[in-house]
């Protein structure tokens, strides 16, 4: 038990998925387990890697950020990929990074202002890194669903 996850650690991964924020009191009561079991677990995924922190879900849109975009990225050659990545890794207004199968060797989602400060980055941080063969960009009209798996 003490290096697996159990019933016990996927329900209380099923509540912080959603509200990372709920107080370890909360979760003991609703599991009816103590405080410090909850503290321990928590704990223990932490120390396994299950957890990695906990962040907040903002909604882009609301605090002027209006459009979200997702880039398939072809490398100029498999070997430059680690290259590519820490240069992505640098521009801010890209939030995940995935290195994937199938057609594009990278994808990667993004959020922008408007068009404009789309195309700046783009143009300017993007299209400047070497090691990138070409782009194809997709920009997101909703998001109709954003949620963790369930865990019970």
């Amino acid at each position: 038990m003490k290096n697996k996850i159990d019933e016990i650690d996927n329900k209380i991964l099923g509540l912080l998925s959603d509200n990372a924020q709920m107080p370890y009191t909360e979760i003991a009561k609703k599991l009816v387990i103590s405080p410090g079991t909850v503290h321990a677990r928590i704990n223990k995924m932490k120390t396994l890697g299950v957890i990695k922190g906990a962040t907040l879900s903002l909604d882009y849109s609301k605090i002027g950020w209006k459009m979200t975009i997702f880039l398939g990225i072809y490398l100029r050659e498999t070997m430059l990929y680690k290259q590519v990545i820490k240069q992505l890794k640098e521009v801010n207004e890209v939030v995940k990074i995935h290195h994937s199968t199938g057609k594009y060797d990278v994808f990667i989602k993004m959020h922008a202002k408007d068009s404009i400060h789309y195309r700046k980055v783009y143009q300017d941080s993007i299209l400047t890194i070497n090691g990138i063969k070409g782009i194809e960009s997709f920009m997101s009209i909703e998001e109709s669903m954003s949620r963790h798996i369930s865990f019970e």
